[in-house]
């Protein structure tokens, strides 16, 4: 009678770890896919917050690109408010040459052209007019990121022309790329 019970025990033993095992495998597989997609939405996420923040810094470079080229122009040219107006639509009209001076930063920068090509082109440059107010005597334009140029006009002649914050624009302090957050399995 113990030889028949220990051979029930050892059977049922076996039993019970055979779909232990089984379980354990199931749970595993379900815990490894489980993994594999917290960890590709993570992964997606940061891409997606770093190529926004690449598509930000690369329309502030040309808004900061456009400044340079419209301060010079009245700088050097007849300063006066319709030289300005007329000076500003022809730097905005000259996407291939906006598009040219930036891809020439980032290919320098070591950023391929097909990277370039793909998400920048599709992004698109600075969107819209570059100038911010464009009142009668005062007109605000972009330069970047949180920056601001003014001119101010009387009787239609350039009077002050403040390009500070343009001088002092340091793109690497208004758009920065968050290091990845540490990977954790929910």
């Amino acid at each position: 009678m113990d030889k028949k019970k220990m051979k029930i025990l050892v059977v049922v033993d076996i039993v019970i770890l055979v779909a232990l095992i089984i379980i354990l495998m199931t749970l595993k597989g379900g815990y490894e896919e489980q993994a594999k997609r917290t960890a590709n939405e993570q992964e997606t996420s940061y891409l997606e917050k770093n190529t926004q923040v690449l598509v930000e810094q690369w329309r502030s470079i040309d808004q900061y690109s456009m400044a340079w080229k419209l301060v010079h122009s009245v700088l050097s040219g007849v300063k006066t408010e319709p030289a300005f107006n007329t000076t500003l639509a022809a730097i905005e009209a000259d996407k291939d040459a906006r598009f040219k001076q930036i891809s020439h930063l980032y290919t320098g920068a070591g950023i391929n052209e097909n990277v370039q090509n793909g998400i920048f082109q599709k992004a698109g440059l600075a969107e819209g007019s570059i100038l911010i107010k464009g009142d009668k005597n005062s007109k605000e334009v972009a330069c970047g990121k949180d920056c601001v140029i003014k001119f101010e006009f009387a009787k239609g002649k350039l009077k002050n022309l403040d390009y500070s914050a343009l001088v002092q624009f340091n793109l690497s302090k208004s758009l920065k790329i968050e290091k990845p957050a540490e990977y954790h399995f929910e």
